[in-house]
């Protein structure tokens, strides 16, 4: 409640002075900012006029606008900008008056035109405005044509690009430059989110309909973001500009979803989405055997533009993963009758935000004021035979963050806060031996920080500074997070970056790294026997722009980690602390990054990375399971005209580790009275005998995935596709199994993904 009433009180005291009084010749002005409709970027070099007139300016590199000595009384705005829809609307503009008009600009039908202009403004304004080195932006006309599982998944298209690596085909869970899966922050419309994944990590959240961009950050991020170590994903909701209800209902072999939209009175935007899975229905279709697993999706964001240029939103998902069954249906029950076994995880976010433009702040030519307020959640549930015995773990983040944005000139200044309020427990019980847990621990720590980043912006260099101020109670820790960022045009298409910074980290996630598939994160929050985690990463590279819709990007990155937290393979569940191993770490490598964005009739990139990682902790030193030498992903989309279109992802990797085994014992039990050895009551007289840790590698890793759209435009949009995941049906190793019963021993491989065709269709209104 603090924190909250610290923003109310904040907003009150930076609000605007009065206007000044009329002017004597009965003159108006006119501000505000043009943005893209959909991915609210905002938009440089629109052109604003007043219609019958010869008043006019552009947009600057923010977006904004300024007109003055204008003439009073009802006037059109004409908003014009290649590439979009030209814009008009009617204003009343009053003597000696400041009117605020904020202009939402959308592609121009032509859909070719579309995706060049929104494609080249993204990455080529970032190149000009942002000192950020290694920011990567895809637009959902851009993860659209990527081939697809079922359906277009984002955290499917972040594994194909640069520094980034999936340690398998069953994981839509990433690695960013030798960091931890846990070290990402996920970030719907600016809410956090813990554990974006379904069917064991198969499967993204974000429902594709929902997405109007996404942006990676793999290093270098400004001191607004803080809780990871190592990458933040910004996924932008769309947004739907045209009156009525619009939507899209898409069906796949494996889901279904819909997604519906519009915008009421020029001012408020909506769109909800749902999803379910029916893998469990159409497996009942076509045998007796059980796939009682779905998840399901629900998603919703509304937004308002206020009268005095102020914007409200609100954003909510809902997902859960469910597995339910008898367990007598599976032979496995304890109880006379069946007993049901109940697995399911799943995350719940609602947020608010309000955002309002200031006049002259502290000297600037324009600020804004930005506060935000959500409740984000991740629980599992595992219940084993009615109850009999259950396991719980809850996670919870109530969070209030607020900025203050000042610009002048080309400089910009940013000061913030966050403060969030967590709450952990973990509980393990079972009825039947007592009304006592086995374990029952709940943690409710907090943190706050403050935060500010000053970039400065001249016609050769933009450089960024910034600084962060952290503390999380219970824990004795306080640390500052310096960062820096550099970027100096040697000539308006060749761009030499740097950039280096501390970040910290005190929610670690706990869950075995040699198990081959990823079911879910179990959260933890850092305490006296749980450190925060620190890293500090820097790099240097090149960006070199041939025309306005290519470029080849060179980052070369090197990060250590220090009090990082690793799973205790042979920790004691009974016993609390023990859960990890305390580590230190280094990661180095160099990403390639070579882009045709969406103005061609060819698209895509060509994403090379070369990374080392290794951990030392009390066993001595090893490899992560991400550490994957090379790596290269070609991703490539063909529109040649009409309605046919074409995507191909050729990926290659070299094997990742895992422990090897390498031989085995035979436990036995003396017994003196007949001086013999037997097995006891042990099942089985061999056990396998691990080698070092993540001490051997799989072999090369290698997959061709073809897809091909066919979209009919009208009243109704029609887009069926078949993708071919796999397509040469390459047989990359998941894991292998030993067999001692075999002399000499054998070893069998389990594949990834075989030959896997897909389809589906997507209608649009």
């Amino acid at each position: 409640m603090v924190p909250f009433l610290a923003g109310l009180l904040m907003l009150a005291a930076l609000q605007p002075a009065s206007p000044p009084a009329a002017r004597p010749d009965s003159v108006g002005e006119l501000r505000g900012r043009v943005r893209d409709a959909v991915t609210q970027a905002p938009l440089v070099a629109a052109t604003v006029r007043i219609d019958g007139t010869r008043l006019g300016t552009q947009s600057d590199d923010n977006g904004r606008y300024t007109l003055t000595a204008l003439p009073t009384g009802a006037v059109t705005v004409v908003v014009q900008r290649v590439g979009y829809t030209t814009q008009r609307q009617s204003v009343t503009l009053r003597a000696g008056a400041v009117t605020t008009l904020d202009i939402a600009m959308t592609v121009s039908t032509a859909s070719l035109a579309t995706v060049q202009v929104s494609a080249e403004a993204a990455d080529r304004e970032q190149f000009r405005l942002s000192p950020n080195p290694g920011i990567i932006t895809v637009t959902r006309e851009a993860f659209k044509r990527v081939p697809v599982i079922g359906e277009p998944d984002v955290l499917r298209v972040v594994q194909l690009l640069p520094g980034v690596v999936a340690t398998n085909d069953f994981t839509a869970g990433y690695n960013v430059r030798g960091g931890e899966s846990d070290q990402n922050l996920v970030l719907l419309d600016g809410y956090p989110l813990y554990n974006p994944f379904h069917l064991g990590g198969l499967f993204g959240t974000f429902i594709d309909a929902t997405v109007g961009s996404f942006e990676l950050v793999p290093g270098g991020f400004p001191a607004r973001y803080g809780t990871r170590l190592s990458s933040v994903l910004t996924v932008v909701p769309r947004t739907e500009p045209r009156s009525g209800i619009h939507g899209t209902a898409s069906v796949s072999v494996l889901a279904s979803s819909l997604s519906l939209g519009g915008t009421v009175k020029g001012s408020t935007t909506w769109n909800v989405a749902a999803r379910r899975t029916y893998a469990d229905r159409f497996v009942s279709l076509l045998s007796d055997k059980q796939l009682p697993y779905w998840f399901t999706d629900l998603q919703s964001h509304v937004e308002h533009k206020l009268g005095n240029g102020g914007v409200l939103s609100a954003t909510a998902y809902a997902g859960r993963d469910i597995l339910a069954a008898s367990l007598a249906a599976f032979g496995d029950s304890s109880q006379a009758g069946g007993g049901d076994l109940r697995f399911d995880w799943g995350n719940t976010l609602v947020g608010v935000a309000y955002t309002q433009p200031l006049r002259r702040f502290m000297g600037g030519d324009s600020a804004q004021i930005a506060q935000r307020l959500s409740h984000t959640g991740f629980s599992t549930n595992l219940d084993l035979g009615s109850g009999s015995l259950t396991f719980r773990n809850r996670l919870g983040e109530e969070r209030a963050w607020g900025e203050i944005a000042r610009w002048q000139g080309r400089g910009e200044t940013r000061v913030g806060y966050e403060w969030s309020a967590y709450r952990m427990g973990y509980k393990v019980q079972a009825p039947a031996a007592g009304a006592t847990p086995f374990l029952d621990f709940d943690r409710r720590p907090s943190a706050a920080s403050l935060y500010i980043d000053q970039t400065v912006r001249t016609k050769t260099v933009s450089a960024r500074a910034g600084l962060r101020a952290e503390t999380v109670t219970g824990t004795g820790w306080t640390g500052l997070s310096p960062r820096v960022s550099l970027k100096w045009f040697a000539s308006p298409e060749l761009a030499i970056t740097a950039s280096g910074g501390a970040t910290s980290q005190w929610t670690p996630a706990l869950r075995n790294e040699q198990a081959p598939i990823r079911i879910f994160d179990f959260w933890l929050t850092a305490d006296r026997s749980t450190p925060v985690a620190r890293a500090w990463q820097e790099s240097v590279g090149a960006e070199r722009w041939f025309g306005r819709s290519r470029f080849v990007r060179l980052e070369v990155w090197n990060k250590a980690y220090n009090h990082l937290p690793s799973s205790n393979l042979f920790n004691d569940p009974s016993v609390q602390g023990d859960e990890f191993i305390v580590t230190t770490g280094r990661s180095y490598g160099a990403d390639l990054l070579l882009r045709q964005l969406e103005s061609e009739k060819l698209s895509g990139w060509v994403a090379y990375s070369y990374g080392v990682s290794y951990r030392d902790g009390v066993g001595g030193r090893f490899a992560p399971v991400q550490d994957r030498r090379h790596n290269l992903n070609v991703v490539s989309s063909y529109r040649p005209g009409g309605k046919w279109s074409y995507g191909l992802r050729l990926g290659l990797g070299t094997g990742t580790p895992f422990t090897d085994i390498e031989g085995q014992i035979v436990r036995r039990r003396y017994d003196p009275l007949t001086n013999t050895f037997d097995l006891g009551q042990l099942d089985t007289n061999r056990e396998p005998v691990g080698g070092p840790r993540n001490g051997a590698r799989y072999p090369l890793f290698q997959r061709l995935d073809l897809s091909v759209t066919r979209e009919s435009t009208g009243r109704l949009t029609w887009a069926p596709f078949v993708s071919f995941i796999n397509a040469y049906n390459a047989h990359n190793v998941f894991t292998y199994i030993f067999n001692y019963d075999n002399n000499p021993p054998t070893r069998t491989a389990f594949s990834q993904f075989p030959l896997l065709p897909t389809a589906g269709v997507s209608v649009s209104w």
